[in-house]
């Protein structure tokens, strides 16, 4: 497949004769309508081009990709059942990956599973990648799948990601987030902004209701200026998914100080409480 997007080709030639400035002439003029359908033709085949490209690279170029990374965790997969064995050949594969991490330098608790020892060896040290990867292949083993299976078990589940979370039931996509916090949302209002300029983006009714996204900035006195509409569905995604974690972030900060204020309460309930029966033993002693 050719990466050269020939319409180019062919208007840079053409304009060489008939665009004044591609013969060294400086032209002022505006462009005349038979330039304007050439650079229109030209445009419009340099996308089709592009997208024929990009469904060539979706359908083979990205699928293939992910079956290669499938067929890595197979692997992987494979490397550990040979080391269930109960033989000489199995001891020695486990000897061998010993001997593999510590050559490495690798560190793992006691508790580490074998199975996540084999991904950090082969994919590294990135903690989300060797966690989702580990993951899965722990799920493939709780589910008894065979060696020749575990692509097919991870096709079949729609991907490393949709295994990962169905692993964890508290876990949420980002989309997933974005609902919970579109649905909270609905009821909190921390005022109106509205001009001329932000009306004459309104431009459908239909938009009445939905969310959108305000690109601002903040001034000294805590007010916004609000310079920009972002009227994305990823962008909004993404905002909403953003704004959950900040406030399970936040929850999780009050319920960890919470917990400190009572613990620290209880602690000094009980030094007042022991102090009190010394002071009565003693009273009570003379």
């Amino acid at each position: 497949m050719s990466n050269t997007l020939a319409p180019v080709a062919a208007v840079q030639s053409t304009e060489a004769s008939t665009n004044p400035a591609a013969q060294g002439v400086v032209s002022h003029d505006t462009p005349t309508g038979e330039t304007l359908a050439q650079g229109h033709k030209a445009m419009h085949a340099n996308i089709e081009q592009l997208v024929l490209e990009r469904e060539v690279w979706q359908e083979n170029a990205f699928r293939t990709s992910n079956e290669q990374l499938y067929g890595l965790l197979q692997r992987c997969y494979g490397l550990y059942k040979a080391m269930c064995e109960d033989c000489a050949e199995a001891k020695a594969l486990r000897e061998g990956l010993r001997s593999y991490i510590n050559l490495k330098g690798h560190v793992f608790s006691a508790q580490t599973h074998t199975l996540t020892r084999i991904v950090k060896c082969v994919f590294g040290s990135d903690r989300r990648r060797i966690s989702a990867y580990s993951i899965v292949l722990r799920s493939a083993l709780a589910r008894g799948v065979g060696i020749m299976d575990v692509a097919q078990f991870i096709r079949d589940a729609g991907g490393v990601e949709e295994v990962r979370l169905a692993k964890a039931p508290n876990a949420m996509s980002a989309k997933q987030k974005a609902q919970v916090t579109s649905s909270v949302l609905a009821y909190k209002n921390m005022g109106v902004f509205s001009s001329a300029a932000l009306s004459g983006l309104f431009t459908d009714v239909a938009k009445t209701g939905t969310q959108t996204v305000l690109v601002g900035v903040w001034q000294a006195d805590g007010s916004v200026v609000v310079q920009a509409v972002v009227e994305s569905e990823t962008a909004l995604n993404a905002a909403l998914a953003s704004h959950h974690s900040k406030v399970r972030e936040t929850a999780k900060q009050q319920a960890a100080q919470a917990q400190e204020s009572s613990s620290a309460d209880s602690k000094d309930a009980a030094i007042q409480a022991a102090t009190a029966t010394a002071v009565i033993t003693e009273a009570v002693s003379a």
